[in-house]
C-alpha cells in the first residue's frame, strides 16, 4: 500500500475532532505511524487475501518562510528530518512554502502573517496519487485528505484500473460531520480511523519551543 498524506488537512481535522480545546500542536501526526494505523484499520475490514502492508508514504505540507517565522521554519525542517529517519525509500516529505501577501514596514518589505495560506499542496497530492497509481508498484494507493477538491484526482486514478484507489478519514460515530465521504463518480472505498488510531498516530517528540 502507498499512502498520500495531505498533512495539514489530516493534522487539523484530527486535532479538531479528537483533541478539542487542546493546543493544535498536540495533534501533530507522525506520517509513518499514521500509515501503519491506516493499514491496521483497513485490514480489520478486509479478507485475508486483501491485507496490505505499508510500502510508501508521501507527505505534502505547507512551510512557513524564514522571513515570517524562523522558529516555525526550523521546527518544520526538524520534523521532516525526524519523520524520514529510519524510513529511507519508504517515507518522503515535501514542504512547500506558504503563500503570503507582502507589505512595507519602515521601508522593509515584510510578509503579512495573517495572509499566509497553503497553495499548491492539493495539486501535489493529486499528482502523487496519479504517479503512484501508474507506477505498477502498489496494489493499493490511498489518499488521506478530506479536501473535496481532490475528488477528480481520485476518479482519474481509479479509472486507470492499475491499482485499487482508496481514501482515508477520521471518524467518530458521535459526530455526524465525520459520516460522509468525498463524493466521487467512481466507487472509492474509504477507511475510517477512530480516536484510538489517532492517538497511536501522534508524534510525541519534543522539537523545542511551542507550538510543535
Amino acid at each position: 500500500m502507498a499512502v498520500v498524506i495531505d498533512y495539514q488537512n489530516v493534522h487539523l481535522t484530527g486535532a479538531g475532532l479528537f483533541l478539542p480545546g487542546r493546543p493544535i500542536e498536540e495533534g501533530l501526526i507522525e506520517p509513518y505511524r499514521f500509515a501503519c494505523q491506516l493499514a491496521l484499520a483497513r485490514n480489520a475490514k478486509s479478507e485475508p487475501e486483501h491485507q496490505v502492508e505499508v510500502s510508501r508514504v508521501e507527505v505534502f505540507r505547507g512551510l512557513p518562510i524564514q522571513e515570517d517565522d524562523p522558529e516555525a521554519y526550523r521546527r518544520n525542517q526538524e520534523q521532516r528530518s525526524s519523520w524520514l529517519r529510519g524510513h529511507h525509500g519508504v517515507v518522503d516529505v515535501t514542504l512547500r512554502p506558504l503563500k503570503y501577501s507582502w507589505d512595507y514596514i519602515d521601508g522593509r518589505r515584510m510578509p503579512v502573517r495573517s495572509t499566509r495560506r497553503e497553495k499548491g499542496v492539493d495539486v501535489l497530492c493529486a499528482l502523487a496519487l496519479m504517479r503512484l497509481a501508474r507506477s505498477k508498484q502498489y496494489d493499493v494507493v490511498v489518499l488521506a485528505s478530506r479536501d473535496t477538491d481532490l475528488a477528480p484526482a481520485l476518479d482519474e486514478a481509479a479509472r486507470l484500473r492499475m491499482a485499487k484507489i482508496e481514501a482515508a478519514k477520521w471518524f467518530d460515530r458521535s459526530d455526524n460531520r465525520t459520516k460522509g465521504n468525498i463524493q466521487t463518480q467512481e466507487r472509492i472505498w474509504t477507511t475510517s480511523m477512530d480516536r484510538d488510531h489517532h492517538m497511536r498516530s501522534l508524534d510525541e517528540r519534543d522539537y523545542g519551543g511551542q507550538p510543535r
